[in-house]
């Protein structure tokens, strides 16, 4: 079923009106067929399933068929990644809003071999918040998570001072058994309404013994993911996956 995101301007009680270039995909590109059903989301606690009910000249007139509740975590998770090689941000950006992710912040760090500024770093930020807008069509969002401007650390640490608990997964962390308790601490926070959780992963390099240092000043606690290296994409998908699983196990039990 199509999925497009719109203004809630063009909500209007039980149509909606699609223009521009949504209306140019559905008419034009997809050949949406009167009768069709989509579904609509605008950044509320609903998705709108509707169907097409006509074309107009320059919009599509959809009827809302029912309400659904809106597939997002109820805890906001912030995801600082520290640019990777090549096309690796396009794939850590895909998956991270599949699992959930609210927000990401592209980090520029100590072993970062990318570098990316002016007119290069908007370029390469619009196209990743391209890929954000499809990954959360594709897997039923109800929001198109942001991508930011690339960030230095001090930037960065401003963006999510206030969040309740913040992770940064390094290599010389303590053993799993405290990863498991962070975990609990994340389950719990998932039982309430709101709250924030910011992640940090390092680049290929990883994060150095100062930028660690640094991290921990500002309230991130490291945490051990194994034995095992993995790689900066792998490091972000397998702690994301974890996150949003204890803050679906939260949501779950506080609804019991």
């Amino acid at each position: 079923m199509h999925h497009f995101f719109v203004d809630k301007r063009e909500i209007i009680g039980e149509e909606i009106r699609l223009y521009g270039e949504n209306f140019h995909h559905l008419q034009k590109v997809l050949r949406g067929k009167i009768g069709e059903e989509i579904i609509i989301s605008s950044g509320e606690t609903v998705d709108y399933h509707c169907r097409i009910q006509g074309y107009g000249e320059d919009h599509a007139v959809l009827s809302v068929s029912f309400l659904e509740e809106a597939h997002e975590l109820r805890t906001k998770v912030i995801l600082l990644q520290a640019l990777p090689k090549g096309e690796k941000m396009e794939l850590i950006i895909q998956k991270a809003v599949e699992l959930g992710v609210s927000e990401m912040i592209p980090l520029e760090s100590e072993n970062c071999i990318v570098q990316l500024k002016g007119d290069k770093a908007e370029k390469k930020r619009l196209r990743w918040q391209g890929i954000s807008e499809a990954a959360a069509k594709q897997s039923k969002r109800s929001v198109i998570p942001a991508v930011s401007s690339v960030s230095t650390w001090k930037e960065a640490f401003s963006l999510v001072k206030n969040a309740e608990i913040k992770l940064i997964p390094y290599e010389n962390a303590k053993g799993v058994g405290f990863t498991k308790e962070e975990l609990l601490r994340v389950e719990e926070l998932g039982q309430k309404s709101g709250g924030t959780i910011a992640l940090c992963i390092g680049p290929e390099g990883g994060f150095s013994k100062e930028e660690v240092e640094e991290a921990k000043k500002e309230g991130f606690l490291p945490i051990s993911l194994g034995k095992r290296i993995l790689r900066t994409e792998t490091a972000a998908i397998t702690t994301l996956s974890l996150i949003m699983m204890h803050l679906e196990f939260g949501e779950n039990r506080a609804k019991e």
